[in-house]
Order: structure tokens, then sequence, then C-alpha cells
């Protein structure tokens, strides 16, 4: 899958040929021969050098495309941050579905900061100015990166499978997680080895101008046209979402039909009823998942598939727009992924709400101390110690608490709220584990 679009190939055929730069020197270069043909062409939108719609981009498009792209860029950056941090920040979080999500974030964030930044700048203005070795590296970590996402998404089905399938049989240990991740990242690294191999960039002139395309260039030696590409296009398709979606189709409805459709002999216990509870919502959640990925996906493969086979359409003027729209949208997968861990699980939701409401505090409290008098702020910090060092408690609050006239009350109120809580929580927890303790004996699971 190479995710560019270069709509100026035509130009190369039309003048029979095009220079490959050379290290270190962008002007001089080998001659390659481009052939005549556009079947196979999966470079978006593409029209002859002497048509009118070869016209550039309008600025105002260009730049609207670009707020579009960095929008995307900046939304999916943060929220896959934020649900990287939430699991290896939080042990009761760092289970292995969790592990499995947190890989799902890393491969979207990679693809995000490392591709899709530098390839929506080479779609919209149709120069590649990041060098060869960059092109080489971007076109490696998209198909890795996106083979390692489905990949990811299969391993999360696999695991609820055997969780809600087949309860009684061993359940994946941490450390199996880990070295399944590993895996998935080796066999996507692996997929992806031809994108180092063939990637490369030459130079084409436009209008007089020259510019700079990354390509792929197959041993055939072929721009257009190469069967190499479609063989390895069809491939990609069958292997990264194809098998994948029909394999994670089969396991969520067999779940389903576990969780919905099968009865239970006898009444069940509410520990019982809260169980199902839980999996029937960790099973929606991940079905959403998949659906996403799959609708986010589709059309930016079919544009391919249906490029290969009526090239008459890269001709139309509107073509760069549907590309672009399509490469969007699949981009975009990266920023549903962190709003569905919100929408529909309240640790992951309790977790994001404590890191946005920490940054509003965070600005909140910013802003109020620069509006803070200079001598209000410095008799904050004017505290009179004693000769071993401490300050003299003249009005105790409580044995561990003491409320002097330079502390604003209001910080100690916080700091006599903090206390209490924890007390009560601890309170709670010790009443809960007598309360266990005591029904333990009476408590039957069928």
């Amino acid at each position: 899958m190479h995710l560019f679009n270069l709509r100026s190939v035509d130009l190369c055929a039309y003048e029979r040929e095009c220079k490959r730069p050379q290290a270190g020197d962008s002007h001089n270069g080998e001659i390659w021969t481009i052939n005549k043909t556009f079947e196979g062409l999966d470079y978006g939108s593409l029209t002859e050098a002497n048509t009118p719609s070869s016209t550039d981009l309008p600025k105002w498009i260009q730049a609207a495309w670009i707020i579009v792209f960095g929008c995307m860029i900046l939304v999916a950056t943060g929220g896959n941050c934020i649900v990287i941090w939430i699991v290896m920040a939080h042990r009761r979080m760092r289970t292995v579905t969790n592990y499995f999500l947190v890989n799902l974030s890393i491969a979207d964030l990679l693809l995000t900061l490392f591709n899709c930044t530098f390839n929506s700048i080479y779609m919209i203005q149709r120069n590649w100015p990041f060098g060869t070795w960059y092109c080489t590296i971007s076109n490696f970590i998209a198909n890795a990166t996106v083979t390692a996402s489905v990949f990811t998404l299969t391993g999360i089905s696999c695991d609820r499978y055997l969780a809600i399938v087949h309860p009684l049989h061993p359940r994946m240990s941490k450390t199996s997680s880990l070295i399944t991740i590993f895996f998935i990242w080796t066999a996507s690294m692996v997929f992806a080895v031809p994108c180092l191999m063939y990637s490369t960039t030459f130079i084409y002139r436009h209008r007089g101008i020259e510019q700079i395309g990354c390509i792929m260039i197959w041993p055939d030696k072929k721009v257009v046209g190469s069967t190499y590409d479609l063989g390895y296009q069809m491939l990609f398709l069958v292997i990264a979402y194809f098998v994948p979606m029909l394999l994670m189709s089969m396991c969520y409805t067999i779940m389903g039909k576990v969780l919905w459709g099968s009865k239970s002999i006898g009444e069940l216990t509410q520990r019982q009823l809260d169980s199902i509870r839980s999996k029937r919502k960790v099973v929606k959640m991940f079905i959403l998942v998949v659906v996403i990925f799959g609708i986010c996906w589709l059309p930016y493969h079919g544009y391919f598939i249906y490029v290969y086979f009526d090239t008459k359409v890269i001709y139309n003027k509107y073509t760069q727009h549907v590309f672009l729209s399509f490469y969007w949208f699949a981009m975009s997968n990266a920023i549903v992924n962190p709003m569905i861990y919100y929408w529909m699980n309240a640790r992951f939701r309790q977790y994001f709400r404590s890191v946005i409401c920490g940054w509003q505090s965070f600005f909140t409290s910013r802003a109020a101390s620069d509006t803070l008098p200079a001598t209000h702020r410095n008799s904050q910090n004017s505290f009179s110690k004693s000769a071993n060092g401490t300050v003299p408690c003249k009005r105790p609050l409580s044995p561990n608490i003491c409320l002097n006239d330079t502390v604003p009350y209001a910080l100690v109120a916080g700091t006599i709220g903090i206390v209490r809580e924890k007390e009560r929580r601890m309170s709670n927890k010790t009443t809960r584990t007598t309360s266990l303790k005591k029904d333990g004996h009476n408590t039957t699971f069928l």
C-alpha cells in the first residue's frame, strides 16, 4: 500500500523521461524511462500536462486541506498519548487487553506523526521536500503500522474469544501478550520490507519548475502499470484487511451467541450477572472498534482496486479531492479509537476526565497566581521557622494539621479535605472487606 498521491507522474510519461536524484545532488541523476500506460496506477489524481484540469490547487483550498489534516493530527496525537499514559501510569489498568490497546495506540501514533504529517503535505503540494531517505522510511512506517493495527485488533478478538467462549482454558498472561505484540511488529515489518527496497524519489518538471516525487519503482522499472505493484497491493489487501476482518467477524459472532443467545441452567447470582454485563460491554466496545476500522479503510482500499480497472477516472479534476477525502477518512481512524474508549469504558472515562480537569486546573491556577499582588505571593512564603527548622503551630486543627496566620485558610481546608477523604475511603474499604468475609461462606456459584 502506497500512502502517496503523485498527480504529476503523467508529466514524466508525457516527457518520456525523469531523473532519479542522487545523494548530495538533487539535479543530477540516472535517467528513468517511463511507460505511457496509466493502468495499475495507484497515486491518485492524474491528468495530462496539456489539459485544463492539470492546474494546481488554489491556495485557499490547499490551506483548507492543511487545516483539516492538522486538526486530525493534533486530536489523534493527543488522544492516543492519553490512552498510553492511562495504561502505563496506573497499575490496575495494566491488563492483557489494555496492553493490546496500548500497542494499537502506538501504531496509530506512529502512522499519524511520521507518515500522515509529511504525506498530507506531499499530496496537497505535489512535491516531496523531505529527501530520499525519509521517503523510504515514511513508506515503510505506513505499511508496517497499518498491518500492526489490524493484527493487534485480531489479537484482541482472539483473546476475548478464549475468555468468553472457552473460560476454562488458560488465559493469556501479560508476558504472553508482550511476546505476541513482539511477533505482531516483526510480521508487520517483514511485510513492509519491499518499501525499504524499492521506495525512491525522482525529479520531474511541472510548468518549468523541478519538483520531487516519492514513489516505489519495482524491478520492472515501471512507475505505472507494474505487475509487481498490483500483486503487492492485492496481497496487502488480503492479508491486512479481508482475512483479519473475516476472522474478527467470526470471533465476535460466536461471542455474541454465547453472551446474548445462550441460556444458563438455574438462577444466576448477582456476581455472575455483573460479570456477564461487564463482558457484554467490553465485547460491544471492541465490535464497534472493528466496525469503525473496516468502514474507515474500505473506501481507501476500494479506490485503488477501482483505479486498477478503470483508469479513466484519474483524468477527472475532482479525483484529487476524492482521494484526499478517502485518505483523511482512513487516517481519522486514529481519532475514533480513544473516543470509543472514553464513551464505552468507565475507567478510561474517569482517567480521561482527570487528565482534562488536571490541565484545566493547571492553567487556571497559573492564571490566578499571575493576578495575585506581589506582596501577597511573598507573604505565603514568609514562614518564621524555629531553631529546629519547623514552623511553630499557633492554631492546631488536628494532630497533623495546624493553621498559622500567614497560611491561607483555603489551603489548609483543602488539605483537611484530602486527609478526611483518604480516611473515609480506607474506612469503606475495611467495611467492604469485613462484609465479604462474613458473606463468603453463604455464596454459591453455579
